[in-house]
């Protein structure tokens, strides 16, 4: 068997050359991830230039029935990158970050996949363009990442999540052959919409070596307000009517108290909505928004610029540290925390805010929630006591009940996190209530089709996020510095909002990642 993995790596070394790693030290950081799980050291970890190389690693695979994980900062919140067996190689795309073309004319953008959100946005506002993709995770999170994962964002109110947004994709498949899928045109009628297939597939059809992504132009200008509820009901009250008056917000996002006592605001529930405008009628769009929410709670803060609304809405954006920080204060390294990522149609979220509440007092299980509630996303997370057994089933019944809930309101069990080794269940309880395994078997089959070797290649999924370090270091390398420097820098001024505590910081050791 020794020697047997002694040749594999010999194989691998022949292709990526000092870019092969099996120091156990830098597996380690490979095997966890942002979710609160933990698995098996990878065989390896390899970091890819080309699609060339990408095939070669596939082909590898198949000859000497490997797996494949493909990853960047492993800031899934859903198991998503958790190495379970065996034999398993992971393709980290951190040295992939080229940017191939950009047309200010037809709008599009055609990347490598390991470029991070923030990065690509930082250029593409040169050209008064940006992808609007934007995850709260935006200063880490890859863009073939948020591809895998069908990642949405802040913007999804107005926008929509990844899906929207992709216009054309190259990947290799398990068989190590290239496809080409989509048109760098908006319409495109060929055949089946093979492209959409790989969006939120989680890494399990393909490895995505490029994408063409469809841009959208800044907005020209952009207000806003924030606004404080004593209870949760009014706010989704106020979004609901919102929508009502015909307002279409870019931005709609909430927290709850316990989140507002976290990130420091005062006691209440907090809203935030934006709104892109045409020059001229920023008055107006306030006055508008201030009308519906001043009937139902108060408005603390009003924004005229985009820049200004970006300020406002930097506590929103700490959603996720906010939720581990109190779990991490609670119970310290023995700390679990689940997070959930249903959504609900907009005219449920009032049933399902209450529900919720209602099943964490049935758990007795310690919770604070958040999300973008303008496209019905919902965030709540709960911790418990890794060692305490009682406790974590509690918080896993939550976890389940949540979904179920989901399910029953004509939702989804996953909005923007994935299915990872977390939902396995309640996806076939999802596919269960439209109309049985029919659904579950086709998926099947496409795996088949698209891997046909199964085992070998791709397992699970693959990640949002690229990692902030060179594997095993312990800060930033001084480019990278300058660049977090310039997105600083832009912040203020326009898109993108750059997330203040997202899913990596530009000074913490690759492996401490904090996500949404």
């Amino acid at each position: 068997m020794l020697i047997a993995v002694k040749s594999v790596l010999k194989e691998l070394e022949s292709v990526f050359g000092d870019r092969l790693y099996t120091e156990p030290q830098i597996l380690a950081l490979y095997s966890r991830e942002a979710s609160s799980e933990s698995g098996r050291l990878p065989l390896a970890v390899v970091y890819p230039l080309s699609t060339e190389e990408v095939v070669e690693l596939v082909r590898i695979a198949i000859k000497n029935r490997l797996k494949i994980i493909p990853l960047a900062s492993s800031t899934s919140l859903s198991g998503n990158t958790i190495i379970e067996e065996e034999r398993t190689v992971v393709v980290s795309f951190e040295k992939m970050v080229k940017i191939l073309e950009i047309s200010d004319v037809d709008w599009y953008t055609r990347v490598q996949p390991g470029i991070r959100v923030d990065e690509l946005n930082l250029e593409l506002s040169r050209y008064g363009l940006h992808w609007p993709v934007d995850p709260a995770s935006a200063r880490a999170a890859s863009v073939g990442g948020v591809i895998a994962n069908g990642g949405g964002g802040v913007k999804g109110a107005r926008y929509g999540p990844a899906s929207h947004w992709v216009l054309a994709l190259e990947a290799v498949i398990g068989t190590g052959d290239v496809i080409r899928v989509g048109c760098s045109t908006v319409k495109c009628r060929e055949g089946y919409n093979l492209m959409q297939l790989f969006i939120g597939s989680e890494g399990t059809l393909g490895i995505v070596t490029e994408a063409t992504l469809r841009l959208a132009p800044l907005p020209q200008s952009f207000v806003g307000v924030m606004a404080r509820f004593q209870d949760i009901m009014p706010l989704v009250d106020a979004v609901i009517e919102v929508r009502r008056s015909r307002i279409w917000p870019t931005v709609a996002e909430f927290v709850d108290r316990e989140v507002a006592k976290l990130v420091g605001l005062g006691d209440g529930y907090y809203l935030w909505l934006g709104c892109e405008v045409t020059p001229g009628g920023e008055e107006n769009m306030l006055n508008a928004l201030s009308n519906v929410l001043s009937s139902r709670g108060e408005v603390v803060a009003v924004a005229s610029s985009l820049g200004e609304f970006n300020k406002l809405l930097e506590p929103r954006r700490r959603l996720y540290s906010a939720q581990l920080n109190a779990a991490f204060e609670e119970y310290g390294a023995d700390a679990f925390l689940y997070i959930e990522d249903i959504a609900v149609p907009i005219s449920k979220l009032g049933e399902a805010v209450k529900a919720i509440e209602a099943l964490a007092r049935k758990y007795r299980v310690k919770y604070a929630m958040g999300g973008h509630i303008g496209d019905g996303n919902l965030h709540p997370a709960a911790w418990a006591r890794r060692s305490d057994e009682e406790e974590m089933s509690r918080v896993r019944q939550f976890y389940l009940e949540v979904g179920r809930l989901a399910i029953k309101l004509g939702g989804t069990i996953s909005a923007e996190h994935g299915i990872g080794t977390h939902k396995k269940a309640l996806l076939r309880e999802a596919a269960t209530a439209k109309g049985g395994d029919v659904v579950l078997k086709l998926m099947k089959e496409l795996k088949r089709v698209f891997d046909p070797y199964v085992n070998t290649s791709v397992p699970h999924m693959w990640q949002r996020g690229r990692g902030t370090t060179a594997p095993g270091a312990g800060s930033t390398s001084s480019s990278l510095r300058l660049q977090t420097a310039e997105l600083e820098k832009r912040r203020s001024g326009g898109w993108p909002p750059v997330c203040t505590a997202g899913r990596a910081t530009s000074s913490a050791p690759r492996g401490y990642r904090l996500p949404r």
